[in-house]
This record gives C-alpha cells, sequence and structure tokens, in this order.
C-alpha cells in the first residue's frame, strides 16, 4: 500500500466518523452530504493547485563549479656536470 492510498483511507475513515457524529447529534442527512460534497470539492481543487504549482517550478540547476587556480607544473632543471 502506498502512501497516497495510506492518507485516502485515513481521509475516508475521518469523513465517516464525522458524519456518524452529526448523524448522532440530529444532523439532516442532506446537510451532512451537501457539506462532505463541498469539502470534497475544495480537496480536489488544492490537489490541482499543488500539482500545477509543482509543474510550475524548474528544476534546479547543479552549482557552477568554482574556478580554481592550476600549480603550473615545476620544470625539471638538468644538473650541470662541473
Amino acid at each position: 500500500m502506498t502512501s497516497e492510498e495510506r492518507k485516502r483511507t485515513k481521509a475516508v475513515k475521518k469523513i465517516g466518523i464525522a458524519v456518524r457524529k452529526a448523524v448522532d447529534k440530529g444532523v439532516g442527512q442532506k446537510v451532512v452530504e451537501d457539506t462532505v460534497r463541498q469539502a470534497i470539492a475544495k480537496a480536489t481543487e488544492k490537489v490541482a493547485a499543488k500539482k500545477e504549482a509543482v509543474k510550475k517550478t524548474p528544476a534546479k540547476e547543479p552549482p557552477a563549479k568554482k574556478a580554481v587556480a592550476k600549480k603550473a607544473p615545476a620544470k625539471k632543471v638538468a644538473a650541470k656536470p662541473i
């Protein structure tokens, strides 16, 4: 089970619990259905907005390499015989 599936089942359980509590308090079924429908619509809009924002952000470029001065190779001096 992926994390998305876990989040979805958790959300469904929360909605179920909220509906059960509302019905126990005497809230009408029509009101509960409307509220749940609105909550689902808001959640889907939020997800769509997040996905759109992710698409718009450009990929980060790797940092440029710093210019390091290279040491010049040491010249070999031939030993002269005396």
